[in-house]
């Protein structure tokens, strides 16, 4: 497959042998302004390296290349000027984040190696950010599912909260949920910090003393200073720290942060934690769904609308019909569990929305092999597990 490199020039004669020079080696989209890069950029899929002239009317190539690269941070960027001004090659590098400088007239052959080198670079910035994620979503993944064990229905649901935000994040067109996936999974991690007894008051619902009150509503900013200091997280953490926050700005943290000032995966988070907090009693998601649209102020009404709509896919689905009861020994990895899992003692094992991991699995079958549970468990099928996005 060819790797996709954008051309940004106003005068259409240097496109087009741009177009001739360049047939079949990359493939090759063509843009005359800055503008009309960016929009592109903005509905397309990444480009490997961009390649833009300085001077252009509106908007010039350094001007271009750094909104550009608050869209596609990892392409590649190389600027093309006719000045041979040392200031222009410093602005381009600093404020661009410029890759190569060439000073035109250039030779396409010179021109092409540079763009490869640029597709090259390109190539080892994604896949060195692959590898870090999936190692951190693996170590991520397992550190929940010790938590599970610490607080099995708050760390059991953070599954859910996850696969429904990166459904509504793909229908805002939130081209990387990553790190909202990440900060779903950690969201609860501020708990830690709460004495078990007060936790424990807060479950059989006692009532707490405005001090522990307090405790659950730092929640948020205890956990986001946890991971703050944990590489490639900082983003997670700004996450975290205003998934409490009304949309409104009220609520905790109280800085006078409100509406689009909030982060769009903070604001994400706040609608699909209620949810599904919501969901584990009225079992009815629709119906969640319109009481939450009651709260005016407090959610954002864009989020909320996404989450109606995949809701909606779901009920077209016929999800809610599709639940059957599977012997602890035929679990697979990626069955997702229709209700609470109890010990006979009445105690939350995995609480209902987990999908099931390998450890999960395997503690399923040691606490079944010593009567602690029923050896048949209530899942949903493979069909409903699509329905609430099983994967990232």
């Amino acid at each position: 497959m060819l790797s996709r490199v954008l051309f940004v020039d106003d005068d259409p004669h240097i496109l087009a042998s741009f177009k001739r020079a360049f047939r079949g080696r990359f493939d090759l989209t063509t843009c005359q302004s800055g503008r009309e890069a960016l929009d592109l950029a903005r509905n397309s899929a990444p480009f490997a390296t961009v390649v833009a002239d300085m001077q252009m009317p509106g908007m010039n190539g350094v001007e271009f290349l750094q909104e550009f690269a608050k869209i596609q941070r990892e392409s590649s960027r190389i600027m093309l000027t006719g000045q041979v001004d040392q200031d222009t090659a410093v602005e381009a590098v600093n404020r661009g984040s410029v890759f190569r400088f060439l000073n035109k007239p250039c030779t396409e052959e010179s021109l092409g190696v540079v763009i490869e080198a640029g597709i090259t670079q390109y190539q080892l910035v994604t896949a060195e950010r692959m590898l870090l994620e999936d190692t951190l979503a693996g170590s991520i993944q397992t550190m929940v599912e010790l938590l599970t064990e610490f607080d099995p229905r708050s760390f059991g649901e953070t599954r859910r909260v996850r696969e429904y935000a990166l459904q509504v994040a793909s229908k805002l067109g939130l081209q990387a949920p990553w790190d909202l996936g990440v900060a779903a999974l950690l969201s609860k991690m501020g708990r830690l910090a709460i004495p078990m007894e007060v936790q424990l008051k807060a479950a059989h619902k006692e009532r707490l003393t405005v001090q522990q009150q307090d405790l659950f509503r730092k929640v948020p900013e205890i956990g986001s200073r946890m991971i703050a200091n944990i590489p490639r997280l900082q983003s997670v953490a700004k996450f975290i720290y205003y998934s409490a926050k009304d949309y409104n700005g009220s609520g905790y943290p109280y800085d006078g942060v409100a509406g689009e000032d909030l982060p769009l995966e903070s604001r994400i988070l706040r609608v699909v934690d209620d949810f599904v907090a919501m969901l584990s009693i009225r079992k009815a998601p629709a119906v969640v769904v319109a009481q939450l649209m009651l709260d005016t102020g407090k959610y954002d009404p864009k989020v909320l609308e996404a989450l109606e709509r995949v809701v909606g896919e779901a009920s077209d689905l016929g999800t809610d019909q599709h639940r059957s009861l599977v012997a602890v020994d035929k679990l697979r990895i990626g069955m997702l569990l229709a209700v609470d899992v109890n010990t006979a003692e009445g105690l939350v094992l995995l609480s209902a929305g987990t999908r099931l991991s390998g450890i999960l699995i395997e503690k399923l079958r040691t606490a079944s092999s010593l009567a602690v549970i029923e050896s048949n468990l209530l899942i949903l099928s493979p069909e409903e597990g699509v329905g609430v996005g099983a994967r990232a």
